[in-house]
């Protein structure tokens, strides 16, 4: 990508065939920790085939992929789990419209909210999860288990 937008981005559900460009946009991303097992093409189907409708990618001028979210829920809670913007296309709203399709998404389900995860180094991020509106939570000890 090069240059400017010079176009509102289309957003629309995100497919496996995306998987090769949103990787790349992975990482090109800084703050973005990618795992090798849950990163993997493999472990995105799996996801993009629970979650068919929470997982959108942006597309800007010429159909380049600029922008990605991650989003599942388990019937009764939802997360976002990655989310991803271009360096070149960030400030134009990408992420706002990401965040807002993903927002609407859940909302159609029925689900009553939704999390999202972002290291506490990563002042960008938690910007602008703030500007979305998202609250932190200090009543809760975030612990995981790797298997």
């Amino acid at each position: 990508m090069s240059g400017r937008m010079t176009t509102i981005p289309t957003i629309r559900a995100m497919r496996i065939e995306d998987y090769p460009l949103v990787y790349e946009l992975w990482s090109r991303c800084t703050g973005f920790s990618m795992k090798d097992a849950d990163d993997s093409e493999h472990a995105i189907r799996v996801f993009l085939e629970r979650n068919p409708d929470t997982c959108f990618v942006a597309e800007g001028d010429g159909g380049n992929i600029i922008g990605a979210i991650l989003a599942g829920h388990d019937g009764r809670r939802s997360r976002i789990y990655h989310t991803a913007v271009h360096p070149e296309a960030r400030g134009m709203g990408v992420g706002s419209l990401l965040a807002g399709h993903v927002v609407e998404a859940l909302r159609a389900l029925g689900l009553p909210k939704v999390a999202v995860g972002v290291y506490a180094d990563n002042k960008a991020g938690n910007d602008f999860w703030e500007q979305q509106g998202f609250a932190i939570r200090d009543d809760l000890v975030y612990r995981e288990l790797s298997l």
